[in-house]
């Protein structure tokens, strides 16, 4: 897309610091902050982050369980942004039948090298009770590092942001990433509100096809993501496909038993 092309033009002329720029407004602030598709990039599970507890773990740990991992950057002293994107996947979730742990783990990233887990707690404390699912508190994790971790892990899928120093805010896009349990960027949703469709099937295509049920695998062969849509949208060719098979089989269940009574009734005869 055009908007993608401009931003990988900007982010190719800045430099790379290693250090937060604490001088800069707002204006320079929003250059190049946005999110970068790079669908199929693999993040380096070798960086180590300290969670809402005060443990130290390298990102590969999120990751053993096999299942996909959704995450999202945010700031815990955001003053709207970062809450309304958590609500929102929090209000598309809770609706789903699938569970953290069971179907996906959940990773809200700091952008903040400030802050750490005496910030990242409440704010588990809160959202944790408003997903209001089983293993929800072990498998939603609110996780800090240094500026330079934070910086590369964003960076490798594809979500730029900038400190702002005048207002101690963060220029930032608002979204969600899925990972693959490998490792690998998946699938993006945009925005602060995520239809349950959507989710549901940004899971199951971060999800590699492992333990898919029929039901699951019929929902992504009818739909595909679209970019334009930034969703997914319905796939005319497969539906097409797929119900001319369902008619098939419906016309078989149906005709098979009339065939087998019209032959006993030929062989009584």
């Amino acid at each position: 897309m055009i908007t993608s092309a401009l931003l990988a033009a900007t982010l190719a002329v800045m430099p790379d610091m290693s250090t937060p720029d604490t001088t800069g407004g707002m204006h320079q602030a929003t250059i190049g902050a946005g999110i970068e598709e790079k669908l199929g990039a693999q993040v380096d599970t070798s960086l180590v982050f300290v969670d809402e507890t005060g443990q130290r773990a390298a990102l590969g740990k999120y990751f053993s369980a096999g299942i996909p991992v959704v995450v999202n950057f945010a700031y815990f002293h955001c003053p709207m942004l970062c809450g309304l994107v958590q609500d929102g996947m929090v209000k598309a979730l809770k609706s789903l039948d699938q569970r953290p742990g069971e179907d996906y783990v959940l990773l809200t990233v700091g952008m903040d090298w400030r802050e750490g887990p005496e910030e990242a707690m409440p704010v588990k404390e809160r959202l944790v009770p408003a997903l209001d699912k089983p293993g929800t508190a072990d498998n939603w994790h609110f996780i800090t590092a240094d500026y330079k971790t934070v910086r590369t892990f964003a960076r490798s899928v594809g979500f730029h942001y900038n400190y702002v120093p005048g207002q101690n805010d963060f220029a930032h896009a608002a979204g969600l990433i899925f990972l693959s349990p490998s490792g690998t960027v998946s699938r993006y949703l945009y925005g602060i509100e995520f239809s349950p469709r959507d989710m549901r099937l940004a899971l199951l295509d971060a999800s590699e096809g492992k333990s898919l049920s029929i039901g699951e695998k019929f929902a992504l062969m009818c739909f595909r993501y679209d970019e334009h849509a930034q969703g997914y949208v319905l796939f005319a060719r497969n539906f097409m496909k797929t119900g001319g098979l369902v008619v098939l089989i419906l016309l078989l269940l149906l005709l098979v038993p009339l065939w087998r009574k019209e032959v006993r009734r030929r062989n009584a005869g």
